[in-house]
């Protein structure tokens, strides 16, 4: 074998260099050859941690010897030449690489082996500066403290090797010693695979550099079991080094080592162990070290005692890691049953010596509590309940150690829950009572922060031993209190509270409540006429009056009168607000004035153009809720004077905003409501269509004098009111109420808006709070809006199926109390995006900020002190990105300690991602970034809602984020693969990434096909796939069972003949788009029967629209960029949509539209957007009962608007109303309707 050859070659290159004669490069030759001879014999002799990639570099080393062979021996004396057969030895190092296909690892070596092996390794690293120096400069070079590291490794080993065998083999019983055997062993294989990879250039888990800390790691384990039998076995040894470790110093970083080694040993014994009460305990060890270990805060153990809890706990790591070796069921070591008992016991009960000794020390240290907020109380409850409950049936080691502390908190929590609920059901008022309520929120509250901070293995065993045992003793007392003061029988006083809501079926039809407006007539026709009339120079009409007096509500009434629209070329609607950003409102501007988005120019470019584009156009401009003369001088330059009557509406609550901006008409004044007009505006409000009932007229009327004539207030207070709109009772409840607010004008709407939140049920609170993260007169989407809720937890206790369905029934409560407007809806009536009336956002924030519900931070980041501030909500709407303070922060309370959620409205922000480990919500989809690792984020285990921007997302191959319901990536420019660990994610409930693409064709182990279904997933939006990938697309839908939205986009399809697609497995879906690159024949296309909405783009119409006709509940239908293969005709003939209700043609290619009034039997709104050559719609649509609504957008075709007004004119004729609205916008003007106009959009 080779292993006599090496040994034959070594001994007789000894002997070459000791005769002498020898020039110095033909030593280094022959020193150079030793080394790498000394290198082949280590590992052909102890292969066992060769790993296949290594044979590879075996191979090129041996070839490599045979050239160093010739090299040294041509042109050398005859008699110094070898007798040995050079080409035997490299015939036997290829047989040992061909043998050698697979590595043995746990192969035990006898006691002379060890040492030999040890002494191999000793030479390795002996030899590994000389071997570095001649290789690469660039890995040499900084390399000083890692060549120290080895060196001492180097010593460290020699000793420990002499020990063994000098003084522990043969003195102590050999079965005494079978825990170091391992631990050197285990010791020995990671210095040889180190070796390996420092000598083949191999890829290793870590870089090269972080090796030794983890080798020394090894060696300190090696040393602390020889410590052991040093003061167990070999007490009266006289050996003068045994006293060394009388006072053993460990090296820097040995815990987070020991922590690494243990991540390991966890991951190899999830691969053989057999699960059983050895195991177990195993896993309660292991995860306690991690709690300890891993803890990244600055410990409060120091000195001596942080010293020996560290060897202590070294000690322990090193018995796992002999019970992990040892007796994993793969290994070729056979011990018996009572022997693997024998091992976990003896590991349990250090584990719980050790436990024992911190939980003393935690215990001495004093739990100091926070303040956190009271709203939504009760939700809250529910939420950390069903947190604790799914902890409570976990195995999992971490949360096995916090049982017995979970199974107390839940149960006190739900007893309390329940009483608490209780009260509110009677309308108890008892102080004592409602104080015991917030105490108990409070620590619930303190106990999910403990609990969180745990699994985030954050300062864990301060809470384990400290935090969490001191809240269970504080709620312990309380339920003790409760539960006396709730069965003395208190008196019940009623109080004004209305009762929760019992979640009314929701109702769409009237979200967008008639514009019709109560007064204003008068002042309508003043400014209309300011501006159409008057000086032929460009003007400005300032409207003044205070919050809730109905400036917006005015202006937006006149600016899209039909008087104005005709006297216009131009229209533009901008909000400044108090916080604007100069560059927004131009774009916001610009956009709406040219129909396209600015290049990404200048601030001062970007105003040129827009100058330049207003240039001889009559334009109306309309600069809403203006605070500053600022903002007007940002502006005023933009707007050219081309002498043609163009006009700009200011409105603002400050006079001396108006004067700044005024040039020839005086400032408006808008009046308050007489009491008449108060009284119209709340009867509306309340009754709606109806009547207000005679009995009710005169306390109406008393409380419409209330509202002291403010628009808002009479709207808040009739969302108070209308609960119970028929009680004369509560009618007077209500004027009683606003007697207690009498204050100044300007007050009012708050005290008005505090008596609406007073009213709100508890859940319904925070979910209002919230609207307060988000801008001043920000649009927000529902659908955002509804997953940051279920995010935070606001939803209450349901079934998950229907935590969606809740919380767009809480947003419906809310709108219905006239706290929050609807801004846009869908096709059905649904609300698409909401927004809140600055004093009610006013009010979110100042109700906020006593709550420590949340923290708005606006303006410069130099002026942020997170320090001071301690809500676990922040919104940033920065001027410049903020970077977290970095970990060594000297504050005493570091503000991303407690950080919960984290929303970016403008600027993005920096941060070290470790250090905001018990976030649920982080946005930063404000900041397009080009490239984000989603491992950044993986210290980050409870985050729930994650949207993020940036032109490239990289997915990480191991789970992460395991409790990710919300995940949105915005502005993916390059295909954003998803592996199939996304499979993994099983809580997710919305996905929305653009261009994303399931790596189906490296899924070699098909883990798409085999992996668990995400059960919870309802919305996957922007998935992309190749043509030829529609077969594979079934197996992975089947993956999503309960999918309600779906988005598929085709590409790379421009010569696919046909297409099928099947998806009638998902039974539940709703909503479903298909898109194609290019025009596409679908020849057989299965949906599933209760489809709602469908979208098709770049199909073919005649090869689809018999699968769309035989959806029976379709009732919204879009086709896009689709064309007709054999004309420019549609004729729908026979075919029947019965319950379509809202159909869009965009870019469609026809000329002619031949269709029924039986086509469409229920159809409400019919919608062409650049349908250029489209001549006109069918006469038959003005006989079809339901039609409400025709749109031409950007067609440009005048016998299409003729049509569309025909068929008006023919319904007012036939039925003598006028029911159709026909809505026309043109190209020059993409955005004629201003951002409030309430209209049905998509």
């Amino acid at each position: 074998m080779a292993q006599k050859d090496i040994e034959d070659m070594l001994d007789h290159l000894r002997s070459i260099k000791s005769g002498g004669d020898l020039n110095s490069d033909k030593i280094n030759q022959i020193e150079t050859l030793e080394m790498e001879l000394r290198f082949l014999r280590t590992f052909t002799k102890y292969n066992h941690v060769l790993l296949p990639d290594s044979l590879v570099g075996i191979t090129k080393k041996a070839k490599l010897v045979v050239e160093m062979l010739h090299t040294v021996f041509d042109g050398m004396p005859v008699e110094c030449k070898t007798n040995l057969n050079l080409e035997r030895l490299v015939s036997h190092l290829m047989e040992f690489v061909e043998d050698n296909t697979s590595s043995r690892f746990n192969y035990e070596l006898n006691d002379s082996d060890l040492s030999e092996y040890l002494e191999f390794l000793n030479m390795s690293l002996n030899d590994s500066p000389r071997y570095l120096d001649k290789s690469d400069p660039l890995l040499r070079k900084g390399k000083v403290r890692f060549w120290k590291q080895l060196k001492f490794i180097h010593q460290k080993m020699k000793f420990l090797r002499y020990l063994y065998d000098t003084e522990m083999n043969g003195c102590v019983d050999h079965e005494k010693l079978k825990g170091l055997r391992t631990r050197i062993q285990f010791m020995a294989d990671k210095v040889g695979q180190f070796c390996l990879a420092l000598r083949l250039h191999e890829d290793v888990d870590d870089n090269i550099e972080s090796k030794p800390p983890f080798l020394l790691c090894l060696v300190v384990l090696v040393e602390l079991e020889m410590k052991n039998i040093f003061l167990s076995e070999l007490k009266t040894s006289k050996l003068p080094q045994s006293k060394i470790f009388e006072c053993m110093v460990l090296p820097p970083g040995f815990s987070h080592q020991l922590y690494n080694l243990l991540m390991y040993l966890r991951k190899q014994k999830r691969k053989g162990f057999h699960s059983d009460l050895s195991a177990q305990n195993i896993d309660v060890a292991i995860e306690f070290l991690l709690l300890f270990l891993g803890d990244e805060s600055d410990h409060v153990i120091h000195g001596t005692m942080m010293n020996e809890v560290l060897e202590k706990a070294g000690s322990l790591v090193g018995d796992i890691l002999c019970a992990i070796q040892r007796l994993s069921p793969s290994t070729i070591i056979k011990d018996d049953a009572s022997e693997i008992n024998l091992w976990s016991i003896q590991i349990s009960e250090k584990a719980e010596n050790l436990k024992a000794q911190l939980e003393e020390y935690y215990k001495s240290l004093t739990f100091i509590p926070s303040q956190f907020p009271t709203a939504g109380g009760l939700s809250f409850l529910d939420s950390l309940l069903r947190k604790l409950n799914e902890m409570s049936r976990s195995e999992s080691g971490l949360d096995f150690m916090m049982k017995p502390h979970i199974v107390i908190l839940e149960t006190e929590l739900l007893y309390l829950t329940s009483i608490f609920k209780d009260v509110v059901k009677v309308h108890h008022e008892d102080e004592i009572l409602k104080d015991l309520k917030r105490r108990t929120i409070n620590l619930a509250y303190e106990a999910e922060v403990a609990i969180d901070r745990i699994l985030s293995r954050y300062n864990p065993l301060l809470h384990v031993f400290c935090s969490l045992p001191t809240i269970l003793n504080e709620i312990k007392i309380i339920s003790v209190e409760v539960k006396g003061k709730w069965s003395d029988n208190l008196a019940l006083k009623p109080c004004s509270m209305v009762e929760p809501s019992k979640h009314q079926p929701i109702q769409h039809s009237d979200l967008i409540y008639d514009e019709e407006i109560v007064g204003f007539h008068n002042d309508m026709k003043r400014i209309i006429q300011n501006l159409i009339q008057g000086a032929n120079e460009v003007d400005v009409v300032p409207i003044v009056g205070m919050g809730g007096q109905g400036k917006t509500t005015c202006a937006r009434k006149v600016y899209s009168s039909e008087i104005i629209v005709s006297n216009f070329d131009v229209r533009a609607w901008c909000i400044i607000s108090q916080t604007y950003n100069r560059r927004e409102l131009l774009q916001e501007i610009f956009s709406q004035v040219t129909g396209s988005k600015d290049k990404g120019d200048k601030d001062d470019i970007l105003a040129d153009e827009l100058r330049r584009s207003l240039m001889g156009k009559r334009y109306l401009i309309v600069l809403d809720d203006m605070w500053d003369g600022i903002a007007w001088d940002d502006l005023r330059l933009c707007f050219p004077d081309s002498g043609n009557r163009s006009r700009i509406v200011v409105t603002t609550r400050l006079e001396k905003v108006g004067e700044h901006v005024k040039r020839y008409t005086d400032l408006y004044f808008l009046p308050f409501l007489t009491p008449e007009e108060s009284c119209r505006l709340l009867h509306k409000k309340v009754f709606q269509k109806d009547d207000c009932p005679p009995e009710l007229q005169d306390v109406s009327q008393a409380v419409a004098k209330r509202c002291k004539g403010l628009p808002l207030v009479i709207v808040l207070v009739a969302g108070i009111i209308k609960k119970k709109k028929m009680e004369a009772s509560w009618w007077h409840e209500v004027k009683k109420s606003l007697l207690s607010c009498l204050g100044d004008s300007e007050g009012y709407g708050l005290s008005t808006m505090k008596l609406s939140y007073d009213n709100l049920p508890d859940y319904l609170r925070p979910c209002l709070l919230y609207m307060g993260m988000f801008p001043e007169d920000a649009r927000i989407p529902a659908s955002k809006l509804i997953s940051l809720w279920i995010a935070e937890g606001f939803v209450q206790n349901i079934e998950s199926g229907r935590l969606e369905e809740a919380a767009e029934e809480y947003l419906m409560d809310l709108i219905r109390s006239n706290v929050v407007m609807v801004s846009r809806t869908r096709y059905n009536g649904k609300v698409k995006d909401c927004l809140v009336h600055d004093v009610v956002l006013h009010f979110c924030l100042e109700k906020s900020k006593e709550e420590k519900f949340m923290q708005p931070v606006k303006g410069n980041s130099s002026h942020f002190q997170p320090s001071e501030w301690n809500e676990s909500r922040v919104s940033f709407n920065f001027t410049y990105d903020f970077q977290f303070a970095s970990a060594d922060s000297k504050a005493r309370n570091p503000f991303h300690q407690h950080l919960r959620s984290l929303i970016t409205n403008n600027r993005g922000i920096t941060s070290e991602w470790n250090l905001l480990r018990l976030l649920k919500v982080l946005d930063l989809s404000s900041l397009n970034v080009n490239y984000f690792s989603l491992v950044r984020l993986k210290p980050l285990i409870h985050l729930k809602y994650l949207a993020i921007s940036a032109d490239e997302i990289d997915f990480h191959s191991e789970p992460y984020l395991p409790h990710l319901e919300t995940l949105i990536v915005k502005y993916v420019i390059r295909h954003s693969v998803l592996p199939s660990i996304f499979l993994k994610f099983e809580k997710l409930r919305h996905v929305e990434i653009s261009d994303a693409v399931f790596d189906l064709e490296n899924d070699k182990l098909r883990n798409f096909e085999e992996s668990s279904k995400l059960e919870n997933l309802r919305v996957l939006r922007k998935l992309s796939f190749r043509i030829d990938q529609a077969d594979s697309l079934d197996v992975l839908l089947r993956r999503f069972p309960n999918l309600q939205e779906l988005d598929i986009f085709f590409w790379d399809n421009e010569d696919s003949a046909e297409f099928f697609l099947k998806l009638e497995s998902l039974t539940k879906l709703q909503t479903f788009r298909l898109s194609f690159q290019w025009p596409q024949i679908v020849s057989e296309l299965h949906l599933p029967s209760n489809l709602k909405k469908l979208v098709l783009v770049s199909t073919q119409i005649e090869s689809t629209i018999s699968v769309i006709r035989d959806l029976p509940c379709l009732e919204c239908l879009q086709l896009r960029s689709s064309n007709f293969a054999q004309s420019k005709e549609w004729c729908l003939s026979d075919i029947t949509f019965h319950k379509l209700k809202f159909l869009k043609l965009m870019r469609l290619s026809i000329s002619r539209w031949d269709a029924l009034e039986e086509s469409f039997p229920q159809l409400e709104t019919l919608v062409f957007k650049e349908c250029y050559k489209l001549e006109e719609i069918p006469t038959s649509f003005a006989d079809i009962p339901t039609l409400k609504q025709i749109k031409l957008i950007n067609c440009m075709n005048k016998s299409l608007e003729a049509s569309a007004v025909k068929i008006k004119e023919e319904v007012v004729d036939i039925e003598g109303c006028d029911r159709i609205d026909i809505t026309i916008r043109v190209s020059r003007n993409k955005h004629l309707c201003s951002i409030f106009e309430l209209s049905t959009c998509i």
